[in-house]
């Protein structure tokens, strides 16, 4: 019998800080190492597994164990299936498992003990056995009758993850002209005083509610044209946090065609990671993305990558997908991961300021084939990194949650003026201004309109298997379209017919990449 698996937890090899907002749980989970996971030199077989140990994993004496009713198992190769348990509220694991291993797995549809498996599998020896149905206890691919806790592979450390994000609107303006960003551009921006108030307020809320971290995310408009502010404002978050025994984390969303060599050194001397906006390669990124006079914009972006590169501070990319650029997806994807740069696909959003909808608007089956066209890609060129948390949307595979986004709950969206939003996608929509003693808590009041529900509440979502992985899709864009917040996205088939895709492209990762263990 053969299983292979990634030993990381998912929240050790996540795009965290690398997303552009806060529209998925990620922002809730540790940033990953770029360098990816390590695959083993060679496959371990069971009397080598000293990272399986019988305490805590093995129920005692005659204890039945049986398989969850939500497992969910697909064949990726002939021969080879993924299995994970996507309605779980718990650490994910995927594993990929031969047909043997199936079938052991399926014995216990009907709760059986150990003992009844032996006999039932007995051309395995019964120490190997044993070994397979710990590990897969481990993974939470069975559990005990007796429903005690079974420890996972890993657990985050008390408190890790509370983090408490804040997207900081620096500027209203712009040096590019993108068809669908969602501000108003003018040239108002955050004065200096005022900013360092928004950040003030930021770690009364963080202090108030016990959060151990603050992740910043500076933003517009275009950050770097006023990025000698960004660098003193944060120089300031960072003094606070370290009075308040807070650590503090930041991004800079930028467009990048202003980004000099100076400005990247300034940018990694305090660690702030850079998240870039690429939307294609030559005109497929010039269409979306034109300078304000209309002249293309990828020669500047592919400038500031190559200078992020030489630098050491690589970036992260974020790629908005329209009916415009869909066709060069796959060629953008190709070039993304020859540079081994994380990336994240953010789908087009109705609002009030895009322009040339009729070019950006797209509908589900040809958003469907060409995302599975762009798959192929990263099929034919598999990286190490995890990617599968960062090709679908606003969904977060592998982090199980019944919200989708930390809109009301654990997220800050300052504007120009020091009002207080819950969504940097609505920042009209303020509820409170940096006067309040706790902006946090004005945010999370119910009665304050726009929020995140859970899922379950969520008509068309309770009884769908991916549920916790999307968790209804972004509210803004579902009211926007719909009216209401307690239905499912409009998305939502296109996140049902990819969900296998994506799950396969993971289990070929881990097959490739991963640790096999024989048994």
């Amino acid at each position: 019998m053969n299983v292979w698996v990634d030993l990381e937890p998912v929240w050790k090899n996540s795009p965290e800080a690398w997303t552009s907002d806060d529209c998925d749980e990620s922002g809730e989970c540790g940033l990953g190492d770029r360098a990816g996971l390590q695959a083993e030199e060679r496959p371990l077989c069971y009397q080598e597994q000293s990272s399986l140990p019988e305490s805590d994993l093995w129920p005692a004496g005659s204890a039945r164990l049986y398989m969850p009713a939500s497992l969910y198992w697909q064949e990726c190769l002939p021969g080879h299936w993924l299995v994970c348990d996507p309605e779980r509220l718990a650490t994910f694991h995927l594993a990929v498992c031969d047909d043997e291993t199936l079938a052991l797995l399926r014995f216990f549809e009907q709760p059986a003990s150990p003992a009844e498996a032996a006999r039932a599998f007995s051309q395995v020896s019964a120490e190997a056995l044993l070994s397979l149905l710990r590990l897969l206890i481990r993974l939470g691919l069975l559990l005990p009758v007796d429903g005690k806790p079974v420890r996972g592979f890993s657990r985050r450390q008390e408190g890790e993850g509370m983090a408490l994000s804040a997207w900081l609107h620096i500027t209203n303006a712009c040096n590019l002209a993108c068809q669908y960003c969602y501000v108003r551009k003018s040239a108002e921006h955050l004065p200096e005083e005022t900013a360092r108030r928004a950040v003030e307020a930021v770690f009364r809320s963080a202090r108030r509610h016990g959060y151990q971290a603050v992740r910043l995310k500076y933003a517009g408009g275009e950050p770097t044209l006023r990025l000698r502010q960004v660098l003193a404002l944060h120089d300031y978050a960072l003094t606070l946090g370290e009075q308040a025994r807070i650590r503090v984390s930041a991004s800079l969303l930028t467009n990048g065609v202003a980004l000099s060599e100076r400005a990247i050194a300034s940018l990694k001397e305090r660690g702030i990671r850079v998240m870039l906006s690429l939307d294609g390669l030559g005109q497929q990124h010039d269409l979306q993305r034109p300078f304000v006079h209309g002249q293309g914009s990828f020669a500047y972006v592919e400038r500031a990558l190559k200078r992020l590169l030489a630098a050491g501070w690589p970036p992260a990319v974020n790629v908005t997908v329209s009916r415009r650029n869909l066709a060069g997806l796959p060629a953008l994807l190709e070039y993304l991961l020859a540079l081994d740069l994380p990336f994240t696909l953010s789908y087009y959003r109705e609002n009030d300021c895009a322009t040339n909808i009729e070019y950006l608007r797209f509908e589900e089956e040809e958003m469907i084939a060409g995302m599975r066209a762009a798959f192929a890609v990263i099929e034919s060129r598999l990286p190490r990194r995890r990617l599968f948390n960062a090709l679908l949307d606003r969904t977060h595979p592998g982090h199980a949650s019944p919200y989708a986004c930390g809109m009301g709950r654990h997220y800050l969206v300052i504007d120009q003026r020091g009002g207080v939003a819950p969504c940097h996608a609505a920042l009209s929509q303020t509820v409170t201004d940096i006067a309040a003693e706790d902006p946090l808590e004005m945010v999370r009041r119910p009665a304050q309109g726009l929020r995140a529900l859970p899922v379950d509440e969520k008509e068309g979502c309770r009884s769908c298997r991916w549920r916790y992985w999307c968790a209804g899709g972004c509210p803004l864009l579902t009211y926007r379209l719909t009216g209401r917040l307690d239905v499912r996205s409009p998305n939502c088939g296109i996140y049902q017919a990819l969900f296998p895709d994506v799950l396969r492209l993971e289990a070929l990762r881990v097959l490739k990449y991963g640790t096999p263990l024989v048994f």
